[in-house]
């Protein structure tokens, strides 16, 4: 009876951890929003506020519905939509929430930063001093020679 009762236990084991990532509850894309926008520290009260605030500020997101299951691959296009450079090699993989706080550890900070903050270019050299004219530089002068000779 006891042989029994420890296969039991441990196909029911063997099941859970097959089947506990489909009941992980995989992050929705509106929920990726609701993240990306708080950290932009922008109105993100929901999943459409979120939305409407990151396009408001001028990132062209791809069109997905918001209660979408975040894949991989729905990461990346938001990602690049928002400047940062991102790929994948399993687009299709769905991202659990343990995966959303990684990328959101990871790149949060770039995320935050404003828009077009990162690799734009300079308008001016900051390293140039306004008002000071370069000089240019003094050439050595010849020696004359002397007339005289030495005695």
């Amino acid at each position: 009876m006891r042989r029994v009762n420890r296969l039991g236990i441990m196909a029911v084991l063997a099941v859970a951890t097959v089947v506990a990532p489909v009941f992980a509850g995989n992050v929705t894309v509106g929920r990726f929003y609701t993240e990306l926008a708080q950290a932009k520290h922008l109105v993100a009260v929901d999943a459409a506020s979120a939305e409407a605030s990151l396009r408001g500020a001028g990132y062209s997101l791809p069109k997905l519905a918001l209660d979408k299951s975040l894949t991989e691959g729905d990461m990346t296009a938001i990602s690049n939509s928002l400047g940062l450079t991102v790929t994948t090699d399993r687009p299709s993989r769905a991202i659990s929430e343990s995966d959303m706080n990684t990328f959101m550890s990871s790149y949060g900070s770039q995320v935050g930063a404003s828009k077009g903050t990162i690799g734009t270019p300079v308008d001016e050299n900051p390293f140039v001093t306004h008002g000071s004219k370069k000089k240019k530089p003094k050439k050595p002068k010849k020696k004359k020679k002397s007339t005289h000779e030495p005695i």
